[in-house]
């Protein structure tokens, strides 16, 4: 008899003789059987379905042939608690269990052996993939809630430091061109940025949705070069604008602030000083692309391919925690565009932000 018929025959008595022997070794005693099993009889009917074909047999038409089975399984096992090890086993014990079944009725040959390891070692593969691809989504996810709420909960005490450092400014209590004055001014900047990048940084990550709304460059362009004023103010560079088109623009405009205003701050940290940064903005059939050229003198080898990682410093020698690029790249991403750097060795660089939007003319 040849082996998918065995299988097929014994189909539901392979599935209770595998939830005999995993309950109480890989899964608990109390497990509800339906969630014991999941898909397990789907993946056995797949296993057929693959024996059928593979010895010239006509389709069973009314058998799975769902490639998700195996995925599913480990995202289910991963909601459940099961260690990554024992999804592995689970399938070593379902291969033994088969094996044992069909050579009640048949003598499985060589190869009908090797399409079932091979069913097994593909399920295995699948599974342990969904399983760690979930699981490293929810770990990024949970890190996320945790950096925004630190971030949240700095906040309050930062503005408030920060509010009393102005008034104290404004009242002329504080030494003039004093570095210690100087330092703290700087410290308060950085760390308003650090959390405004972090509340971003989770914001993008969480996936929420886009807040679309309507906005010129002329606005947008306005308010990051306000932001990042006060500290080129401080390096002696030159904030060069060029806006292209007076058209409206429908976009996340928190997000597109929050990249061009990163962009902008990361040229003014990097360029030469006294330099020049310039922030240009053009909307041609559809598109809005923005670009920021510095006077850094260019990337390191390696840098460019890194440039938009998580925690990457372009240059190890200036301060910070590598996340501007990175959320500027989250904010392409949510609109569906791209972000580029174009590496001009012994000069600079130019950013180029990339995005669809729509466009009112009027």
């Amino acid at each position: 008899m040849p082996m998918h018929e065995a299988l097929a025959a014994r189909r539901d008595l392979v599935v209770e003789r595998w939830k005999t022997q995993v309950r109480g070794t890989l899964a608990p005693n109390a497990m509800a059987s339906f969630e014991l099993v999941d898909h397990i009889p789907e993946f056995v009917d797949e296993i057929i379905a693959t024996l059928r074909s593979d010895a010239g047999a006509p389709p069973d038409h009314t058998a799975s042939d769902d490639a998700s089975t195996a995925a599913g399984h480990g995202t289910q096992r991963l909601r459940l608690g099961f260690s990554l090890d024992s999804v592995v086993r689970e399938y070593g014990v379902l291969r033994d269990v088969i094996v044992a079944a069909v050579r009640e009725d048949s003598q499985p040959t060589f190869r009908e052996l090797q399409v079932l390891f091979d069913c097994i070692v593909s399920g295995i593969a699948v599974a342990v993939s969904s399983y760690t691809q979930q699981r490293d989504a929810e770990l990024v996810r949970q890190a996320n809630e945790h950096f925004a709420f630190i971030a949240h909960e700095l906040r309050n005490p930062l503005s408030t430091a920060t509010l009393a450092f102005q008034l104290l400014e404004q009242r002329g209590e504080l030494p003039q061109n004093s570095s210690a004055v100087g330092s703290l001014r700087r410290g308060l900047l950085r760390t308003t940025e650090l959390v405004d990048q972090t509340l971003q940084t989770a914001r993008v990550a969480s996936g929420v949705e886009l807040r679309r709304e309507w906005t010129t460059l002329h606005a947008l362009f306005e308010e990051v070069q306000l932001a990042a004023q006060p500290e080129a103010n401080l390096h002696g560079v030159e904030l060069r604008l060029t806006i292209g088109s007076t058209a409206r623009i429908s976009v996340d405009v928190r997000l597109l602030r929050s990249a061009v205003g990163n962009l902008l701050r990361n040229g003014v940290k990097y360029t030469a000083h006294p330099s020049v940064v310039e922030l240009r903005g053009t909307i041609t059939d559809g598109r809005v692309v923005i670009e920021v050229e510095d006077h850094c003198g260019g990337l390191p080898p390696g840098k460019v391919e890194a440039a938009f990682a998580p925690f990457v410093r372009l240059d190890d020698k200036q301060s910070g925690f590598g996340l501007g690029l990175a959320i500027a790249k989250q904010a392409a991403d949510a609109h569906g565009g791209s972000i580029r750097v174009q590496n001009l060795p012994g000069k600079g660089c130019i950013f180029v932000l990339d995005l669809p939007v729509a466009v009112d003319e009027a």
